[in-house]
């Protein structure tokens, strides 16, 4: 940045309107969020820019995308915004009780297993906060479904959306040892195509199971006995012994400690999958939406 660069009111609210406009890609949608109109807009950033000394976005009649100098200071006025949110949340009088009501998505099984038992805890802690949870494993559109807050796990598609990772899944293969004691031997992926295999439905790859053992790679087509769009179904499915399942470590752990499932190849990897809370930028303004966040956060780190 220059040396004269000031961070004034006036600078503020630019950096504020790049912001918005960095996320949203798009001026007109991103003027109606800044709460000004397109060119009052398009002034602001062209005042920044020119503060800088460097463009921020490049525009085409079709297209519009960020420079690298934008990149730069778009990652500069998120972490600005965190602190800002945090210092309102910190000054707030300690007896402003939170209230209002909120709408979560979370997946199915993950969202029971492991959310469910931590939001009833927030809601002893936060009595005046009504929530609407919401457990689905389909991909939805926050603002259309009208979502304060959703978990996803796997990678995030949606780049407008703000996201804390909070977490890993660890995915494996196994079995209820009454299946593994009567089928074929299982030494490497590819004998897999010998054994009966339960599918889930909401896998990224499908039926195409994919491994890795350091550099070695190896994927696998299996064909399903069963398939299941609901993970715990899987679960069950395996337990009975209908066959190998891919499970989330947050529901077989226990199980594999306990002997009632075998984790299956232990040597070969199934891809991780990342762990996200996700919302629209600037809806965790709202002290409700931000308390539920943060104790989420704390909660999952420690687990």
């Amino acid at each position: 940045m220059n040396k004269s660069f000031e961070l004034t009111p006036t600078r503020l609210r630019e950096l504020r309107g790049f912001t918005v406009a960095a996320r949203r890609l798009n001026f007109s949608q991103a003027a109606r969020e800044a709460g000004c109109t397109p060119s009052v807009l398009s002034r602001r950033i062209a005042a920044l820019e020119s503060a800088l000394g460097a463009k921020l976005f490049l525009r085409t009649t079709r297209r519009m995308s960020l420079t690298a100098r934008g990149e730069q200071l778009l990652t500069h006025c998120l972490r600005l915004e965190g602190v800002i949110s945090e210092l309102a949340t910190e000054l707030r009088p300690r007896g402003d009780e939170p209230s209002g009501r909120l709408c979560l998505h979370l997946p199915a099984a993950y969202g029971r297993h492991c959310i469910a038992p931590l939001l009833a805890s927030f809601m002893q802690r936060h009595p005046k906060i009504r929530v609407e949870a919401v457990y689905d494993d389909a991909y939805v559109d926050l603002v259309e479904a009208k979502i304060d807050l959703a978990l996803r796990v796997g990678r995030l598609a949606d780049t407008q959306l703000v996201a804390r990772r909070v977490g890993i899944m660890r995915r494996y293969l196994c079995a209820a040892p009454g299946y593994l004691a009567s089928a074929p031997a299982l030494a490497d992926p590819a004998d897999l195509k010998a054994h009966r295999c339960i599918a889930f439905s909401g896998l990224r790859t499908g039926t195409l199971w994919q491994f890795s053992q350091q550099r070695r790679r190896r994927s696998v087509r299996i064909d399903p006995v069963l398939t299941s769009n609901d993970s715990q179904a899987v679960r069950d499915a395996a337990l009975a012994g209908v066959g190998i399942a891919i499970q989330g470590d947050y529901m077989a752990d226990v199980l594999v400690a306990n002997g009632r499932l075998i984790e299956v190849l232990p040597d070969w990897q199934l891809a991780s999958s990342p762990i996200h809370l996700v919302w629209l930028p600037g809806a965790d303004r709202t002290p409700a939406l931000r308390r539920l966040i943060d104790y989420l956060v704390e909660a999952l780190a420690a687990d």
